[in-house]
């Protein structure tokens, strides 16, 4: 026992030193370039640059037109959205449970078959989450048109890999006892998949669910810029035609819709957290409900999306499928000559680098974001201190939460491509604006499952912490104990910047991103298959080290 404590801190600092070492690493393999802010004269010409940006985008075009068109390309966002996330759950499914011990283990002695059957099935979940969605619209863009559907087409792909993934951990982390005693009763894998493992893990699913549908709705406003529907588009579009009110219009339509999904998703989680409090058939009640609304509003997308939809077969009847067979069969023959190798290889340290720094950078702002949005510790600290804190400091506190969350919604709100080409008035393209618009993204992600995390631990745990002030149960109270959720949250947040960086060197800022596309435009398609192959041994290799440095399912 003793030497397994003094392993601990060992570990711990190896850790430390290892991202400490990751970290300078990252700053030295960037290029930074923030010449034009060397003297006074380029901080006048940055913030003059934000000031007639601000000065051209306002005020925005509330007319009665704009306003109604905002609102029907806003449900055909939400709409792409939630297609591609129910289609992607639906691939999900059984490529998880191939991709899961507990479901492919029957009792018996394992074989090689099953091992075969588990390894091809968590391959293809690497590939599919490997490339990210953007990725996927370009490719589909020329099978399918510039279409809404293309554009949930590219999401469900993305998210079936995601979703497989995520939904085979989870099974693999549900208790084995219920499952154990069904295959005792001689029941099969299905049965014991759906009686045995799903109702322990299903909490679990539909948390992940709702948060991959978070972040369907503002990447369904990116990959719309690519595939020519929702709000990405228009936006797009008014900026092409240099109608900057319209365009401003639009994009606070996209962060309002981006808010109202977070909103929803939150209402979801707070109806089905009361579960613990209920009877079972209010309980049951409550599922019904749930399940009744996601029904309706997948509904209501195919609805939306049945122009484009129909529209599928007259599109599919007009490709030319020798053309496919010999432009896209060339992505299954990568380039792997020495000089593109080195292209990848040099490519992949961009995205790389800028996940570390962001995704570290925003680690330490969501932390601090945290405390400020626990309701624990800034409204109910009374419980487990003896502090009795007034009408007006209670306000402030309770202001100081809000403003936190408000603020994390924002950031998480606003996708990664626009805080780009915000930050980029300020910073120029570049790495700089990369960093920036990465960090503040995350922050917002990992501010609220940080937050959240804080908010579980029990009240009697911190009590027992036997702290004096709240700052001081924070540090030795809740800390200790949400560290493993926290490191778990922010591996899999690294994971996701990786495939940001690549996203954003898609659209301009460098890295193996920018390599794809310009092959892909090019007709380089064996360069353009080797730096796919790149994206997928990038995630595979993060997956692989992320499980060995935690324990338990990412959810």
């Amino acid at each position: 026992m003793s030497s397994a404590r003094s392993e601990r801190p060992r570990r711990g600092a190896w850790r430390w030193l290892a991202l400490g070492i990751a970290v300078g690493l990252s700053f030295w393999a960037l290029r930074w370039d923030l010449s034009h802010l060397a003297t006074a004269d380029g901080w006048a010409a940055a913030w003059t640059r934000v000031h007639a940006f601000a000065a051209a985008f306002t005020p925005p075009d509330l007319s009665a037109p704009t306003l109604g068109l905002a609102w029907r390309l806003a449900m055909e966002t939400l709409a792409i959205a939630l297609l591609g996330v129910g289609v992607g759950l639906v691939f999900a499914y059984p490529l998880a449970a191939l991709a899961s011990d507990a479901v492919l283990d029957d009792g018996a002695a394992r074989g090689g078959g099953r091992a075969v059957v588990r390894e091809a099935s968590r391959l293809l979940l690497d590939t599919l989450r490997g490339v990210p969605d953007f990725a996927w619209a370009l490719v589909l863009l020329t099978i399918f048109g510039p279409t809404a559907v293309t554009a949930a087409l590219a999401i469900a792909v993305n998210v079936t890999g995601i979703l497989g993934k995520i939904l085979s951990e989870l099974y693999d982390g549900a208790a084995r006892q219920q499952s154990d005693a069904l295959r005792g009763c001689g029941a099969n894998r299905l049965q014991v998949l759906l009686y045995g493992i799903q109702p322990i893990a299903g909490r679990g699913i539909l948390s992940f669910v709702l948060m991959r549908f978070e972040c369907a709705v503002r990447n369904a406003s990116v990959i719309g810029a690519v595939c020519g529907g929702g709000l990405g588009g228009a936006i797009l579009q008014e900026l092409g035609y240099d109608n900057k009110q319209r365009a401003v219009t639009m994009l606070l339509a996209a962060l309002a819709l981006t808010v109202g999904a977070d909103l929803a998703s939150n209402a979801v989680r707070r109806l089905l957290r009361r579960e613990r409090t209920s009877t079972l058939p209010q309980a049951r009640h409550r599922r019904q409900l749930v399940a009744l609304g996601l029904v309706s509003a997948l509904a209501l997308s195919l609805y939306q999306l049945w122009t484009p939809i129909a529209g599928l077969g007259d599109e599919l009847a007009r490709l030319d499928l020798r053309f496919l067979r010999e432009h896209y069969g060339q992505l299954l023959l990568p380039d792997l000559g020495v000089e593109t190798l080195i292209d990848a290889l040099r490519g992949a340290v961009v995205p790389l680098a800028l996940a570390v720094l962001a995704t570290t950078a925003a680690c330490a702002l969501a932390a601090c974001m945290a405390w400020s949005g626990s309701t624990t510790f800034q409204l109910y600290s009374q419980r487990f201190l003896p502090e009795r804190a007034g009408a007006w400091r209670r306000l402030r506190r309770g202001a100081l939460v809000g403003v936190t969350r408000l603020g994390a919604t924002i950031l998480r709100g606003v996708p990664e491509v626009a805080w780009v080409w915000m930050l980029s008035l300020f910073f120029l393209t570049g790495v700089e604006a990369a960093v920036g618009a990465m960090l503040l993204h995350s922050a917002g992600i990992l501010a609220r499952v940080f937050t959240e995390t804080i908010d579980n631990v029990p009240y009697q745990q911190l009590e027992h912490a036997g702290a004096p002030r709240r700052s001081a149960a924070f540090v030795y109270g809740a800390l200790p104990r949400s560290r493993t959720e926290w490191r778990s949250y922010a591996l899999f947040q690294f994971e996701s910047n990786v495939r940001a960086g690549v996203v954003l060197g898609i659209v301009g800022v460098g890295g193996i991103g920018y390599l794809f596309r310009s092959s892909l435009a090019n007709g380089a398609m064996g360069r353009a298959s080797t730096f796919l192959l790149t994206t997928v041994v990038l995630t595979v290799t993060i997956d692989r080290i992320s499980r060995r440095l935690q324990r338990g399912p990412r959810c």
